[in-house]
């Protein structure tokens, strides 16, 4: 079997450095609770690596800041493989605490290499029940995903991340309520990582299940890194068409709008985006604002304006905004927006203003006194 790689963050290592001086208040007792950390982790993560390893994956580990991480690369196990690699990482852990509770039944009068076996029974144990919570990212949560997949298919994924929501914010309450206020932390913090995963996971759909769909986008994500717009394209078109939904079709099309917008193929990129705009990320809703105001399209500009203008506060962003509400006969918000525009350095408004956008508005007393004022 070759070896594994692995890759240590140093977030680990400052993590289980906090965590054995917490529980000992030594630099002994600290250095102690590291190595007993960092062999408990590792060990866990070889249960799941090596197991990988044996159906045939490529398998690499990262120790990260609250744990690890095992990467799998290689072939799309069938669900009960799958399932037997997430477990036997929790089984390689329980495995640690009958060794250790074996050891200690040996007869041996070192009470400090004792005290220690104890913590490291006791360290595995406890990790291994809560490893086992049906809360992801743990493994007991990636357990409920598997086997609701085998049942719900491409829902499953959804229907686990309610479970594990609702089991961490329970968790968490009950380990705030008896005065275990880090850990209880630690499981609101995944409360809120399921929470945005829920929203990241809405438009979860049928072909996003699809190896040969995810294949084909991890190639068209390659040809993009080398700027290889003359192949990405077709493959982009075919993709959309193809998925029609999902969280791939939303990438395709995401992508694909962006290199229209960059060849100025406005009209292009707002077809595209303006289907999908309640999917899109922050980045693509700007192409959408900035190619929604060249096909004079001004309410869904002004819809956009506040969330563009937060994401990306720049003169331009702006001034679409006043010259998109100057259109609608919005005085009073077109002015505000010039305001902001007026805000920023080396700006001559007076000029900016001579656009035939704000003829609608340009003969208003207020407008007037607005100019005025400059």
């Amino acid at each position: 079997m070759k070896f594994i790689p692995i890759k240590i963050n140093i977030g680990f290592f400052i993590t289980s450095a906090l965590i054995g001086f917490l529980n000992s208040f030594s630099l002994i007792g600290t250095i102690i609770w590291m190595v007993m950390i960092f062999v408990s982790v590792l060990v866990h993560e070889y249960g799941h690596a090596i197991t990988a390893k044996i159906f045939g994956q490529h398998p690499r580990i990262e120790l990260i800041a609250f744990g690890g991480v095992t990467i799998p690369e290689g072939r799309k196990l069938k669900t009960w493989e799958e399932f037997l690699v997430v477990f036997m990482g929790p089984f390689f852990g329980f495995i640690l605490f009958v060794v250790a509770t074996l050891i200690l039944q040996l007869p041996f009068h070192n009470d400090f290499f004792r005290s220690i076996l104890q913590i490291f029974r006791f360290v595995n144990l406890f990790w291994t029940v809560i490893n086992l919570l049906p809360i992801l990212p743990l493994d007991g949560g990636q357990l409920v995903r598997v086997v609701l997949e085998a049942f719900l298919k491409h829902k499953a994924w959804k229907v686990s991340l309610y479970i594990s929501l609702v089991a961490s914010v329970l968790f968490s309450l009950l380990l705030f309520l008896i005065g275990f206020f880090l850990a209880g932390a630690v499981f609101l913090i995944f409360t809120f990582q399921n929470l945005e995963a829920l929203r990241y996971t809405r438009n979860y759909c049928e072909p996003d299940q699809s190896e040969c769909n995810r294949i084909a986008l991890n190639e068209i994500e390659n040809l993009l890194k080398l700027n290889d717009y003359i192949n990405a394209i077709p493959k982009l078109i075919f993709l959309i068409k193809k998925t029609k939904e999902g969280l791939i079709h939303v990438a395709a099309s995401e992508y694909l709008a962006k290199i229209y917008f960059e060849k100025r193929e406005y009209k292009n990129a707002y077809d595209l985006l303006n289907k999908i705009e309640k999917f899109i990320s922050k980045e693509s809703k700007s192409i959408l604002y900035l190619s929604a105001y060249e096909m004079c399209d001004y309410e869904r500009v002004v819809a956009l304006s506040g969330l563009c203008f937060q994401e990306k506060q720049t003169i331009e962003v702006a001034f679409i905004a006043a010259a998109s509400n100057a259109m609608l006969n919005n005085l009073h918000k077109s002015i505000e927006w010039l305001k902001r525009v007026k805000s920023f350095e080396k700006v001559d408004l007076l000029h900016l203003i001579k656009d035939n956008a704000f003829d609608l508005i340009r003969n208003e007393e207020e407008f007037k006194g607005f100019i005025d004022r400059l």
